[in-house]
């Protein structure tokens, strides 16, 4: 009884004094985001103190703008994934209002509902959780970093001149064409860390679009940037490998590499181990390919609707087969039918494949329900058997096998709760 009358308390205490609550979450905020506060106040007094050391003690005019420019722009940029992750618990507190709207209607009662408040329901009413404050700095650090070096770095050519392993590789430090080549391969890392940072933003959004946003997340796109930029690094240094001659043609390879390093290390290292005639005693596996069940084989899901469900991580039928309508509700401007509706033709659509769906649909059965209830029927059972190509028994055995999915038996739970008694 104690534990029940602290949780009523705790909820009349956030009905009753909702800005109170809100206020301490934005001071909280705050609080954790201090450090980088903190930190630009530092840089942005240096670079005013010591711009004219930095860009040369005689230099006349205006010249200190550019310098200027680019520690702002840094600034901006490298707060800006921070505040893609502030966004997140924003999300998951308009999720869980949407789904309170619903719990005291029957499908309040039902499996997939729990199962969604446990997901969504994850306590935080504040921005950003304490467990971030770590990974966000070191993200925003080598960002911020990378911004400042390659916006305003280019400017110090003397810094060319010096024979640095990463910029010139094996060049030999008497090389005559050591500066531009040195700037070349500066010019490569710059497009590689702008490639990986805009990759590493559409995944913030995507993990924060997918309530998937974790302290975690963070040090692996700051690994990603780091990566990026040493494999573009070998790959310029490498080209002659390749066969990459042209300028444009390795900037256009690096903002590849921003994307997706892996590729590009993997592809280094078979040239490598091919140069060096070192083989693999055994070849790739052949297999079979599955079927690849887009969504455009569902009624009414029109391309638009499929790029939506795509940025929820959902890209076939059988992945929208599993999902949880209570998940998606929130997430979607759709109505709880309209997307128990869609699953349930993808649960059909997984189940059958290409060929099958068509001849079903030409017996009006348009989803999984229907299959269900016709395999139920003595009467109309032996004309799915003859649409289906199977035997009176397997019909049977079939409909068995959809009373013991969880998804299907889940989701008919749900159904059941949206018709009115």
């Amino acid at each position: 009884m104690s534990d029940q009358a602290t949780v009523a308390t705790a909820a009349h205490q956030h009905h009753e004094a909702p800005g109170a609550l809100e206020t301490a979450a934005q001071s909280r905020w705050l609080s954790r985001i201090l450090p980088l506060i903190v930190f630009l106040i530092v840089v942005v007094a240096a670079a005013l103190r010591y711009h004219a050391f930095l860009l040369g003690e005689g230099n006349e005019g205006n010249s200190y703008i550019p310098f200027g420019f680019g520690i702002i722009l840094a600034i901006l940029l490298s707060l800006l994934p921070a505040m893609i992750c502030v966004v997140q618990n924003t999300t998951r507190r308009r999720q869980m209002s949407r789904l309170a709207n619903l719990k005291h209607f029957p499908v309040g009662r039902t499996a997939y509902f729990n199962a969604a408040q446990t997901a969504v329901d994850t306590l935080r009413t504040g921005a950003v959780d304490a467990d971030f404050q770590a990974p966000l700095f070191v993200y925003f650090f080598i960002i911020f970093l990378g911004f400042v070096a390659f916006l305003i770095g280019y400017d110090f050519q003397t810094f060319f001149s010096i024979p640095n392993i990463i910029l010139g590789g094996l060049r030999p430090t008497n090389d005559p064409d050591l500066v531009a080549y040195q700037a070349g391969t500066y010019c490569v890392l710059a497009i590689a860390f702008v490639a990986s940072y805009i990759y590493s933003l559409g995944r913030l959004l995507d993990r924060v679009n997918n309530n998937d946003l974790y302290p975690l997340s963070l040090y692996i796109y700051s690994v990603h940037v780091v990566i990026a930029c040493v494999v573009a690094a070998v790959l310029r240094h490498t080209a002659s490998v390749f066969g990459l001659d042209s300028t444009a043609i390795l900037l256009l390879i690096a903002f590849g590499v921003g994307f997706a390093p892996d590729l590009f290390l993997i592809a280094i290292l078979r040239r490598a181990f091919q140069v060096m005639k070192v083989w693999g005693n055994r070849g790739d596996p052949t297999a079979t390919q599955p079927t690849t069940l887009p969504l455009l084989m569902i009624d009414d899901l029109s391309r638009d609707k499929v790029d939506r469900l795509g940025e929820l991580g959902i890209d076939s039928a059988q992945v929208l087969a599993r999902q949880n309508p209570f998940l998606l509700l929130p997430r979607l401007p759709f109505d709880l039918v309209l997307i128990v509706d869609w699953i349930a033709q993808a649960q059909l659509y997984a189940l059958v494949k290409d060929v099958k769906l068509e001849a079903l649909r030409n017996t009006y059965i348009r989803d999984v329900f229907d299959l269900h209830l016709r395999l139920a029927n003595e009467a109309a059972r032996p004309a799915v058997c003859t649409t289906l190509g199977i035997t009176d028994g397997e019909a049977c055995a079939l409909r068995q096998q959809l009373d013991e999915d969880p998804s299907f038996t889940r989701l008919q739970e749900v159904r059941a709760a949206l018709i009115p008694h």
